[in-house]
């Protein structure tokens, strides 16, 4: 009687013990996934949800091309134009045209003649009877802008002089004077051409 109910007893420890087993068997997937949640574990089908949802998109190994919305606006005056050539020549005021050597000089540049000749004239009329120098820069679009210069000095000095040429022999022939004040007008005049900074070195 005693074997037969010690046999018993741990036939039903044994079948208890199994009935813990195969409880704890399906309860630990959940337990595992959810050890921070116990609430949510208890339930399977939230378990399933929760882990169905929690998906993390991939990064992508090709950069994204950029959509530019707006740029910045030009600077004033847009592109600066290039300077192909500088032209210097000395005409009497008030009389360029297109013969030489105005149509040469500039027609190699691809200047046009006739505009320079006009703007050139209606800028030099108050100046009849000087030759007024004037540099010409030349622009890759074949425009160009002028400035001019004030007469040569040898210019001015025949005026002082009142005579129309010079010697053909400085040293030997003299055909004219000209004054100390006659010569400070001429250095006042010929003052924006000069590089200098006090009176006396205009004379000099």
């Amino acid at each position: 009687m005693a074997s037969s109910s010690l046999t018993s007893q741990a036939n039903s420890i044994s079948s208890h013990y199994q009935e813990a087993k195969k409880k704890n068997q399906r309860i630990l997937p959940s337990s595992l996934f959810f050890s921070s949640s116990p609430n949510l574990s208890s339930n399977p089908k939230i378990s399933v949800q929760f882990v169905n949802n929690h998906f993390t998109q991939p990064l992508s190994s090709f950069p994204r091309p950029l959509t530019i919305i707006s740029m910045a606006p030009p600077k004033p005056g847009g592109k600066a134009k290039k300077v192909v050539g500088l032209v210097k020549l000395a005409l009497e005021a008030g009389k360029a045209t297109p013969a030489p050597p105005v149509g040469p000089a500039l027609g190699a540049k691809g200047v046009n003649i006739m505009a320079f000749c006009k703007d050139y004239n209606a800028r030099t009329a108050d100046k009849a009877g000087y030759v007024i120098p004037v540099e010409i820069t030349v622009y890759d679009d074949r425009s160009f802008t002028f400035i001019l210069k004030t007469p040569p000095a040898s210019v001015l000095l025949l005026k002082a002089a009142g005579l129309e040429k010079g010697s053909k022999d400085p040293k030997q022939e003299k055909v004219g004077k000209v004054t100390i004040e006659q010569l400070r007008t001429i250095a006042q005049e010929k003052l924006p051409d000069l590089n200098c900074s006090t009176n006396l070195s205009r004379y000099s």
